[in-house]
C-alpha cells in the first residue's frame, strides 16, 4: 500500500492506494483505483482538515443497500438468486433465495419479501415477513412489502394485485383491510391513504381503519396541503381541493404541484403548455413561470421549474421575474439550501456529461465532470459518475469526488452505488466485475 498527498483549498486528502490481492475471503479481487492529479502546492493552508480514502474490502453481488447502522451490506447475486447480508468484514450473516431486503425504520428488525416481486404484477403467493437480527422471526404477513406507520406499532401490508392493503400490528394481528394501495400518500400523522387505478380514487382511513372519505384523482395526483387538514387532487387536466372529510373547496385548471408554507396559494401545472402558474385559494394568478415542476428554495423567495421543451433550469422570483436560465437539468438543492446543482449526461460523449453548481442567483460556483450523484452528507463534497460506450460495447464507468468549489479529489473505477448512513463508506460495483461491490472508506477531518 502507497499513501499520496494532495491539497486543495479547504481540504487535505491523502488517499490510500491499495495494489495486489484482496483477502480470499472477499473474493480474491483485484482493486483498481486512481486518484486525480496532484495540484499546486501553493494551495495549502494551514487550516486545512485531512480527509483519507482507503480500500475496505469486495463482496460479491451488486450493491443494494447499507444496513441502517452503517455496519454492513446487502447485495444482490443475480445468477444464483441470492441476497446476502455482510458484516464489513465480510462475514455473511444470511443469504436468502429470490428475497428482498429491507429494514425497519428503526433498523431493528429486516423486513424480507419473497419472491421479490420487483415487477407490477407481484406473484399471488408473496410472503413478507420481519425477521430480527440474529435470525428470529417476528412474524409473517402474505401481501408485498411493508409501510410502517411512525411512532405506532403498526404497518400496512399491500396488496396490488387485489389493489387491497391490511392494516396490521407487530404481532401479525390484523385490525382492517382497507380498499386500495398504499403508495406512500399521507395527510396527517394518524392518517392512512391508499389509492386504486382501477376506481381511480383515493381513500383516507383513521388508525383503526375505518374509512373517513375517498377522493377521486389520478395516481400521484395528491398532494397534502401544508395544514395537513386539506388535500390537491388532480384529475383530468383540473385539481380540486377537498378537506379531509371529503368536502370539495375549489376547482382549479391545471395540475396542483403544491402550495406556499402559508398554504395560501399554489402552484399548477398547465395541463396543455409547458408552464405553471401561482394562484391564490380563489383562483387569482399571482405569477406565471415557464416550466413545470415549481419548487420553492429554502428561503421561500425563489421558484425552481425545469422546462420539458428545452430542458432548462429556471431560476425565478416569487413574482414571475425569471433571474436565469440554465442550460442543464436541476438535480438538487445544495445541503445548507443556498445553491443547486443541475446536470447533462451523454453517453457518446463524455465531455457533454457535466455537472455544476449555481448560486440562486443564477451566477455559477463550480463545474465538475460527470452527472451527478450525490452530496457526501455533513461535507462540501460532491459525488458524479461518467460512463462511456467503449469499442468493444462495454462500458467504462468513472465515479469521481469533487470539493464543492470544483477541485477534483479522486476517481474510483467503476459505478456509484451508495453512501452508508455514517457517511463514512461509498459502495461502488468495478467495471472488471460488475458482479461484486467495493466498499471504500472516507475519513473527513475536524
Amino acid at each position: 500500500m502507497s499513501v499520496r498527498w494532495f491539497y486543495v483549498t479547504g481540504l487535505c486528502l491523502s488517499v490510500a492506494v491499495w495494489q495486489g490481492g484482496i483477502n480470499a475471503s472477499f473474493g480474491g479481487q483485484t482493486d483498481r483505483f486512481s486518484t486525480s492529479a496532484p495540484l499546486s502546492g501553493q494551495q495549502f493552508k494551514a487550516e486545512l482538515s485531512p480527509a483519507a480514502i482507503e480500500f475496505v474490502g469486495s463482496f460479491p453481488g451488486r450493491f443494494i443497500s447499507f444496513v441502517p447502522d452503517g455496519q454492513g451490506i446487502v447485495t444482490d447475486e443475480f445468477d444464483s438468486d441470492q441476497t446476502r447480508l455482510f458484516r464489513l468484514d465480510g462475514t455473511e450473516l444470511f443469504s436468502f433465495t429470490d428475497t428482498r431486503i429491507g429494514f425497519s425504520p428503526n433498523g431493528q428488525a429486516m423486513v424480507l419479501t419473497s419472491p421479490r416481486a420487483y415487477g407490477s404484477t407481484p406473484d399471488p403467493g408473496t410472503t413478507t415477513r420481519l425477521m430480527t437480527f440474529d435470525g428470529a422471526e417476528i412474524a409473517s404477513f402474505s401481501g408485498l412489502g411493508i409501510s410502517f406507520i411512525p411512532d405506532t406499532e403498526l404497518l400496512i401490508i399491500r396488496d396490488p394485485d387485489e389493489q387491497r392493503s391490511r392494516l396490521v400490528n407487530l404481532d401479525g394481528e390484523e385490525i382492517a383491510v382497507l380498499d386500495g394501495v398504499n403508495l406512500g400518500q399521507t395527510l396527517g400523522p394518524r392518517d392512512v391513504v391508499t389509492y386504486s387505478p382501477t376506481a381511480g380514487r383515493y381513500y383516507l382511513y383513521d388508525l383503526n381503519g375505518v374509512e373517513i372519505a375517498s377522493f377521486p384523482g389520478r395516481i400521484e395526483g395528491w398532494r397534502a396541503m401544508p395544514d395537513h387538514q386539506s388535500i390537491l387532487v388532480a384529475e383530468a387536466g383540473q385539481t380540486r381541493w377537498f378537506d379531509r372529510n371529503g368536502g370539495e373547496l375549489a376547482t382549479y385548471p391545471g395540475r396542483g404541484a403544491g402550495a406556499l408554507p402559508d398554504g395560501q396559494a399554489i402552484f399548477l401545472n398547465s395541463h396543455e403548455e409547458d408552464s405553471s402558474r401561482l394562484v391564490s385559494l380563489d383562483g387569482e394568478e399571482i405569477a406565471s413561470y415557464t416550466g413545470w415542476f415549481p419548487i420553492l428554495t429554502s428561503d421561500h423567495q425563489r421558484v425552481v421549474t425545469r422546462s420539458l421543451e428545452d430542458g432548462i433550469t429556471r431560476i425565478c422570483a416569487l413574482d414571475g421575474t425569471e433571474i436565469a436560465a440554465i442550460p442543464k437539468a436541476f438535480r438538487e438543492f445544495s445541503p445548507d439550501g443556498e445553491s443547486l446543482i443541475v446536470s447533462s449526461f451523454n453517453q457518446q460523449n463524455p465531455d457533454n456529461q457535466k455537472s455544476s453548481l449555481y448560486t440562486l442567483d443564477g451566477v455559477e460556483i463550480a463545474t465538475y465532470i460527470g452527472e451527478f450523484k450525490a452530496f457526501w452528507p455533513d461535507s462540501d463534497i460532491v459525488v458524479t459518475s461518467t460512463s462511456q460506450r467503449q469499442d468493444t460495447g462495454s462500458l467504462l464507468i468513472q465515479t469521481h469526488l469533487y470539493s464543492l468549489d470544483g477541485e477534483g479529489l479522486a476517481t474510483v473505477e467503476g459505478s456509484f452505488g451508495g453512501i452508508s448512513p455514517n457517511h463514512e463508506l461509498l459502495a461502488v460495483s468495478p467495471n472488471d466485475s460488475p458482479r461484486i461491490t467495493n466498499l471504500y472508506r472516507i475519513r473527513m477531518g475536524d
